[in-house]
């Protein structure tokens, strides 16, 4: 009996109260005016907000289930919605009231200007009996209750015959990743491309100094080979400088003996080398020991040998620092006779 009264006093304050005259349900909607002037341009925001009310009926063990996720909308006809929000309020009166601000801050990007709606959408509602869950699939949905519409008047700013300027076009910046990828790729040529080019410059001049002194070496070992050569292939200029050097010692003052010696020591070396084969620097001791071991020189061994003797003979004179008593005519003889037992000198000396 005690509900029964309390409903009784509930559904009386409905009637009676002017704001829920229109239906006698426990919640009702109000659709505020726009904050914003109603003529509105391209890109223009503005505010719409609903008032979602609804009695209290813990009490009673009873609830006015709203479903909020239906009101979170993307647009609303032509106007994007940007922002969604609620704001909760409880009023007491007569009775506990519940208070839902519901706002759209909405904008429009249309070509076409004049009168634009807002139109209405419907929130959804339930009435949890006492007893019954809020996940209950028993209670029933009611889409009765409605917004109203909102007119407002549209001014648009996008020239009509353009179709460049949609602005509403997706840009495309395009991906960040293939930038970040060339950096980093760069960053890592900056980093080992110099030290690689240190590093084969520094190989590339120890490779350089080593080839100059291969090159080097290689130029003194040819200018020995040259010179080698040289005296191996003058086997006549050596014999003709050798027969010289015999009559200017044949014409010599005893003065100049000495001296005519010596040349004539140097000039039979020269001599001894280019029919050995022996290298620049070979003393006569070493001519002597090489001729009288090598029976390759065959019938010419001999007098090769006692030319070979001779310059060691000078040699040992030069070293000594002694002075050198000979005779120039007789030595000469005797350096003529070794020549010509060398056979094909004889004609040779037969010609001078």
């Amino acid at each position: 009996m005690k509900y029964k009264a309390i409903s009784s006093a509930i559904a009386v304050l409905l009637i009676s109260t002017p704001v829920f005259a229109q239906k006698s349900v426990p919640i009702l909607t109000q659709t505020l005016r726009t904050t914003n002037p109603t003529t509105v341009i391209t890109g223009q925001s503005l505010r719409q907000t609903y008032v979602v009310r609804f009695i209290d009926l813990s009490h009673l063990g009873e609830k006015i289930i709203v479903q909020k996720d239906a009101l979170d909308q993307k647009s609303l006809g032509d106007f994007e919605v940007l922002n969604f929000k609620i704001d909760y309020e409880t009023k007491q009166g007569q009775f506990l009231e519940h208070y839902w601000y519901v706002n759209y801050i909405l904008r429009i990007i249309n070509p076409k200007k004049g009168p634009k709606v807002i139109p209405s959408f419907v929130v959804p509602w339930k009435h949890k009996k006492s007893g019954q869950q809020e996940n209950d699939p028993g209670i029933q949905t009611n889409y009765d209750l409605k917004t109203e519409e909102v007119h407002l008047n549209y001014a648009s700013t996008i020239p009509e015959k353009d179709p460049y300027l949609a602005i509403r076009d997706q840009i495309d910046f395009g991906a960040f990743r293939m930038h970040g990828l060339i950096l980093k790729s760069v960053s890592w040529f900056l980093a080992v491309v110099p030290s690689g080019l240190w590093l084969v410059f520094f190989i590339r001049r120890l490779k350089s100094s080593d080839m100059r002194s291969r090159e080097e070496e290689t130029k003194v070992t040819r200018a020995d080979e040259s010179i080698n050569e040289v005296v191996q292939i003058s086997k006549r200029r050596a014999l003709r400088n050798l027969c010289r050097g015999i009559r200017k010692l044949q014409k010599a003052k005893e003065t100049e003996v000495n001296t005519c010696v010596h040349g004539v020591l140097i000039i039979l070396k020269d001599f001894l080398r280019a029919k050995t084969g022996l290298s620049v620097g070979t003393t006569p001791l070493e001519m002597v020991t090489h001729i009288s071991s090598n029976k390759k020189f065959g019938s010419f061994q001999k007098p090769l040998l006692a030319l070979a003797e001779k310059a060691r003979e000078y040699q040992n004179y030069l070293e000594s620092g002694s002075v050198l008593i000979i005779d120039a005519n007789s030595e000469t003889k005797k350096l003529q006779k070794l020549l010509c037992n060398l056979r094909w000198y004889n004609r040779l000396f037969r010609r001078r």
